[in-house]
């Protein structure tokens, strides 16, 4: 949500919202509203959509299949391939001996593990370079908006076909959404809404006459620096997530059942984030063996503090450069001189 920033720009709770029409809804591009579940809604809607509708119409043929959701169907083989990969470590595991059989369960149990934490790491370390960038800079690389998408009719009695993608108005360096987060501005009665926020988190005192002149160049920088920090970041704390999944608390992991569905989610989480926690300290203090003649101590430290380092590192490189000089020269014209136009 974007934040006021002083008492010379106000910018208003909904600023993410486009009015909607008469009938409660809007059949055109629109900036949706930011809550704490807008990524996990987005999420899910694109997973709904990759298994029962995208993978279909692609098998299929469908005219309607389009890029987006070619890009969106990387999800499945990737879930496919982790639950494969899990699955061949506990296959076999009825023709070992009761001893070889509890190493294969070890085993099975930390691979999956490592695939879960894997996934997460990745994505608290694209989360959290995120956060630092809006904290630093004001720009929501988070920021999402719907699209509606006219499509063919399968046959003559469709009629207004139409489907919904999610998008981030930022998710292009060469071709932010700069219409969308104009008509926000317009909604509230000033399209340089959002240019104003920015401008004054880069140092700006007073108002711009055309702020988005200025902001536009700057956030492409951000937006350019920012998804090269990502990609470092989030596969330094990929890295984590594996190592934290190989600690022994990992091993004798299992799900509890026989219980209604409610005390299963609950009982498991507590009981997951539990072993998630003392793995970390494990991975922390240095209780496994040594690696290379380096210390567990000083491999799981210096571990960690590559994620932390490269998150920090990578919104401190985008905050470089983004700020104003500490004097703003302004443009003055003498008056006394006579000037010429060619």
């Amino acid at each position: 949500m974007l934040e006021k920033i002083n008492s010379k720009v106000h910018i208003p709770k909904n600023s993410y919202l486009v009015k909607k029409d008469e009938e409660g809804h809007s059949n055109s591009d629109q900036i949706i509203k930011r809550t704490p579940l807008t990524g996990a809604k987005v999420a899910a809607n694109k997973f709904v959509n990759d298994v029962f509708v995208y993978a279909p119409r692609g098998l299929q043929g469908s005219r309607n299949s389009n890029f987006y959701q070619f890009l969106s169907l990387g999800m499945i083989p990737n879930l496919i391939g982790m639950g494969t990969l899990v699955a061949l470590f506990g296959a076999v595991n009825k023709d070992f001996n009761s001893v070889d059989k509890s190493f294969a369960d070890r085993g099975m149990r930390r691979m999956a593990a490592s695939v879960v934490l894997y996934a997460a790491g990745k994505w608290l370390g694209s989360k959290l370079m995120n956060m630092g960038v809006r904290a630093a800079t004001g720009v929501d690389l988070d920021m999402t908006y719907k699209k509606v998408v006219n499509e063919f009719a399968d046959s003559k009695d469709d009629k207004n076909v139409t489907s919904v993608e999610y998008h981030k108005v930022f998710e292009s360096a060469d071709f932010p959404r700069w219409d969308l987060i104009n008509k926000v501005g317009e909604n509230e009665g000033n399209r340089h809404l959002w240019y104003d926020n920015i401008a004054q988190r880069m140092g700006f005192d007073e108002k711009l006459n055309s702020p988005e002149q200025i902001v536009q160049d700057k956030v492409r920088e951000v937006i350019v620096k920012s998804s090269a920090a990502k990609s470092i970041s989030s596969f330094a704390w990929a890295a984590v997530g594996v190592a934290i999944a190989a600690q022994k608390p990992f091993e004798s992991f299992t799900f509890e059942k026989g219980h209604g569905p409610i005390k299963f989610v609950t009982q498991n989480t507590q009981k997951f984030a539990t072993t998630l926690s003392a793995s970390f300290l494990e991975l922390w203090n240095g209780s496994g063996r040594d690696f290379m003649k380096v210390p567990a101590k000083k491999v799981g430290r210096g571990l960690i503090g590559i994620a932390v380092g490269s998150t920090v590192l990578g919104v401190l490189n985008v905050l470089r450069g983004f700020r104003v000089g500490a004097k703003q020269h302004e443009t003055k014209i003498d008056k006394q001189k006579e000037y010429e136009v060619h």
